[in-house]
């Protein structure tokens, strides 16, 4: 099952839920929730604080995520930049 981390608040947020939904998965209808289970897609979205991505990519925690270009600079994390 692939793990992605998405941002749970800020400017990222809604951008990341509109693509993913688009894409068809599904995705939270709550902001409370943390964890989506999308079983037809093999998928389990993660929604963190931004911040987080980098190192809970960087650890192997989460296979990918999305999260600003500078957070990922600033949590000095081994996760590599896919897209810009």
């Amino acid at each position: 099952m692939l793990r992605i981390a998405v941002p749970n608040k800020g400017s990222l947020s809604d951008a990341a839920g509109d693509m993913l939904r688009e894409a068809g998965y599904r995705t939270r209808r709550d902001s409370k929730e943390l964890v989506v289970v999308d079983k037809a897609n093999d998928l389990e979205l993660f929604y963190l604080r931004p911040r987080d991505i980098a190192v809970y990519v960087g650890t192997g925690t989460v296979d990918c995520g999305i999260t600003g270009r500078d957070l990922l600079l600033d949590a000095e994390s081994p996760a590599v930049e896919v897209m810009s």
